[in-house]
């Protein structure tokens, strides 16, 4: 597999940085011979700015690790002026569902195949619906100021790369999807705009898994939620329109053309300047790196994060009543859920007994307020056998 390096090396031969534009990434008093970063940079701080365009820089993430990378990009967001230097952050992780900050996991993501295949359900920051990702995935954030923010303008640096490298013809739809062949999606868009700065990233498929990516997104649909929900789409990986393109290679491939991007239309001089003062910038997301990176790390695997930022939403599943309480009968029961937290617990049947009817409602009251698991159905029909001061307690799981 082609190194990091190698790639940074083979595009436009621009060197490895630790510094951009003379800015220490990593905060004054850091001792840049231990991070690992190779390389030098050029200050062009002091040169005329109405000479050149607006500065760009690649950073590549050595890491693939989901909740390292959403740090980084957190971080670098909150944390970095992008007055004079747009950047390109390319980044790749092992399997994870990554869902919109405004939906719902149980909607959109098959969590109980995924718990048991170690595969991690990750809320990002960004809007947007929900993706797998994999290692034959690409992910590539920009972040310009916002008035800067342009997705058309970031969408046709990857759709030049597909076209001038590797023969792939793409375009941007009106949903700023990235669609080549007969409307197959091979890139889907999300974005974070704040008051100075913001955010446009997009997937790439290059070689996913796509039987994986199918079983992973296989949530109930059935919930009703007022979430954002995915929109369904025919996908396909760039590996099927091109078996010469690669990961590496498009890595190589979009970092240069972005680079490249803003030297259209200037002399020579300025634009061997600009060249001189551009590149690549390997990164390694960690607290050592980029301090304060782990505590969001912390609150983006954080169960509260992921479950209790859920919209409201009403789950409705069969409850079998013991034996004990009635004979050969189901009631439908439907739960109300917000932020995680159970809001209601509801009879969806008709014409339930009464007896069994107070009883359901007597235990549904209990677990009000508590945090909602799909647990919870199996804990109303075992509450039904318990005695009435056991029945009522918050917990007795």
């Amino acid at each position: 597999m082609m190194s990091l390096r190698n790639i940074a090396n083979m595009s436009l031969n621009i060197p490895l940085r630790a510094v951009v534009g003379g800015t220490n990434l990593l905060g004054s008093g850091t001792n840049l011979s231990n991070t690992g970063i190779v390389g030098c940079a050029t200050n062009v701080g002091t040169q005329d700015s109405s000479r050149i365009p607006f500065n760009r820089g690649v950073f590549i993430s050595q890491s693939t690790n989901i909740y390292s990378n959403l740090a980084f990009e957190d971080w670098l967001y909150k944390n970095w002026s992008f007055e004079k230097r747009n950047v390109m952050f390319i980044w790749q992780n092992s399997p994870c569902v990554v869902i919109g900050r405004h939906q719902n996991p149980y909607v959109e993501a098959n969590l109980q195949y995924l718990e048991s295949a170690g595969v991690p359900v990750v809320r990002r920051n960004s809007g947007g619906g929900a993706v797998y990702h994999d290692e034959g995935n690409l992910n590539c954030t920009f972040f310009t100021t916002r008035d800067r923010y342009n997705r058309k303008e970031n969408l046709e640096v990857i759709c030049q790369a597909l076209q001038e490298d590797f023969g792939i013809q793409a375009h941007v739809n009106h949903r700023d999807d990235i669609i080549i062949g007969q409307d197959f999606k091979v890139s889907g868009t999300a974005a974070k705009l704040g008051r100075q700065s913001a955010y446009h990233h997009c997937t790439l498929l290059v070689r996913t898994n796509k039987q994986q990516m199918k079983l992973a997104l296989q949530g109930d649909k059935n919930i009703q939620s007022k979430a954002t929900a995915s929109i369904p789409a025919l996908v396909m990986n760039l590996h099927d329109a091109n078996e010469d393109i690669s990961v590496q290679k498009l890595i190589s491939s979009i970092g240069r053309k972005y680079l490249e991007s803003s030297t259209k239309g200037i002399d020579a001089s300025s634009q061997q300047m600009y060249q001189l003062s551009n590149g690549y910038t390997l990164i390694n997301p960690t607290d050592d790196w980029f301090p304060g990176l782990a505590k969001v790390e912390a609150e983006l695997s954080s169960y509260s994060w992921l479950h209790n930022k859920t919209p409201r939403f009403t789950i409705t599943r069969p409850v079998t009543v013991p034996e004990c309480v009635a004979h050969n009968t189901t009631v439908n029961i439907a739960v109300q859920v917000y932020h995680g937290k159970v809001e209601d617990v509801k009879i969806a049947s008709q014409d339930v007994c009464p007896d069994v009817a107070d009883l359901i409602n007597e235990i549904g009251g209990a677990l009000k307020g508590s945090q909602y698991t799909p647990a919870i159905f199996n804990d109303l029909a075992s509450r039904m056998r318990l005695p009435q001061p056991l029945r009522n307690q918050r917990s007795v799981m």
